[in-house]
């Protein structure tokens, strides 16, 4: 059950009021009972984290909020000024050398500082914010910048207007599947995030837009949002994921819409949905005009997870599809001509904390997902579908949490494909979030 409102309110009250700056201006009536709201609110959601054994990750007393990480979403719970967060991980994979069929293929196995992460928020007044994320890939490389790149994976100013309706623009993460938004390393129980969420709904995926987002009765959340589209002019037989524009120089003659619902009928349980839908533009860059053609493009995903009493379940399933009409104008000299005309994918997640019961800070949770996608479920006449991309993978592991905001990993992965050239592979991985 949750603590009621008044008890909450009496403990909150003077722990808050402690911490105020000395020098704050006078707030009205109204601007502070939002504020005890907001914060009761906070209180709530960790109480509740706590009945259920949740172990999601919480850093500086933050719950998360607004679509985002408790890292991401720090600047929603300072009173005003500068926010800082982020997160890292770094990554060991050791490869099979022989491949599914049984043929020998050395690979070199790989150490890579994956991700350095830096949150910046600001919050100018009760109801203007501005948050952003900052990577450095790969210790700052890229295969197109070998000499070194930050990415800004969102950047957006927040009108709060009340809980049903705010507004939000700039570069926008898309509300789609579990990792997009929520990509912080503790948030994952595995080293690698699931392959269904890199190639079926491609992440970290932003885009330049605005749109709304707020919470509803009956415990609705919901986010909706205009962006730019994709450029068609990469996609792959491998699946739409190169055609993201990332806010850079994008191509915005032709725009799409994106947004998701979720429903949280009980502590630790959700169901949702999310969907993106626009038409895809055909260029080989900013500078070359586009060919008319355009690629009507509609992603769909369905989600449900249930975090409470030390067990971690969650299910996913996505699909795409595109115009086949429009996409057999191309030709069949372009690499876009082999895209899936549908494509689909989907995994369970099962994870328990072994520690939950033990009245331990520390979390042990041994995992196992289940995968199955192709990126080539259909094609257009005269593609011969890669078996490559019709693949199952079976990856079980444990994430060790000493706190909550550290997560140490370790797992196996059965990676096979209709093509034999599945390669089972180890991956080590040590992540962070403040």
């Amino acid at each position: 059950m949750k603590p009621s409102l008044l008890a909450l309110a009496l403990v909150a009250g003077p722990l808050f009021a402690q911490g105020a700056p000395a020098q704050a201006p006078e707030k009205t009536e109204a601007q502070r009972i939002q504020e005890l709201e907001r914060k009761v609110d906070i209180l709530s959601q960790q109480l509740e984290a706590q009945q259920t054994g949740s172990t999601t990750p919480v850093a500086n007393g933050g719950a998360g909020s607004y679509g985002l990480g408790s890292a991401a979403s720090k600047v929603y719970d300072a009173s005003a000024g500068l926010s800082v967060g982020g997160y890292g991980e770094f990554v060991y994979q050791n490869f099979d050398k022989k491949l599914q069929d049984g043929t020998t293929d050395p690979k070199n196995d790989q150490f890579d500082t994956l991700r350095g992460v830096f949150y910046f928020g600001y919050r100018f007044n009760d109801h203007i914010v501005f948050n952003s994320e900052v990577e450095f890939e790969h210790s700052g490389y890229s295969d197109e910048h070998p000499e070194g790149e930050a990415i800004i994976e969102f950047a957006y100013l927040d009108f709060l207007v009340n809980k049903a309706v705010n507004v939000r623009a700039g570069q926008l993460l898309m509300p789609l599947g579990f990792t997009n938004e929520l990509h912080e390393p503790p948030a994952v129980l595995s080293a690698n995030r699931p392959f269904v969420e890199k190639y079926i709904i491609p992440t970290t995926w932003h885009e330049n837009g605005v749109g709304l987002h707020g919470d509803l009765p009956a415990n609705l959340s919901y986010r909706l949002y205009l962006v730019e589209g994709l450029n068609a002019g990469k996609f792959s037989a491998e699946g739409i994921r190169d055609g993201r524009q990332d806010g850079n120089k994008a191509i915005a003659n032709r725009f799409a819409l994106t947004g998701r619902l979720d429903w949280r009928p009980l502590p630790g349980t959700m169901a949702g949905f999310g969907f993106y839908k626009g038409s895809s533009v055909h260029t080989d860059s900013i500078d070359t005009p586009i060919s008319g053609i355009t690629i009507p493009t509609t992603l769909l995903e369905a989600h449900a997870e249930y975090r409470a009493y030390g067990w971690q379940l969650r299910g996913l399933y996505a699909r795409t599809t595109l115009g086949a009409t429009e996409l057999g104008q191309l030709g069949v000299a372009d690499p876009a001509y082999q895209a899936g005309t549908r494509q689909w994918g989907g995994y369970l997640e099962a994870g328990y904390d072994a520690l939950s019961h033990t009245g331990s800070k520390q979390a042990l949770i041994p995992f196992v997902r289940w995968e199955r996608m192709n990126t080539q479920a259909e094609v257009l006449a005269g593609v011969m579908p890669d078996g490559a991309n019709d693949q199952s993978i079976l990856t079980a592991g444990a994430s060790w949490k000493p706190i909550p905001q550290i997560a140490v990993k370790g797992d196996y992965s059965w990676m096979k494909n209709t093509a034999k050239t599945g390669r089972n592979q180890i991956s080590l991985a040590i992540g962070y979030e403040f």
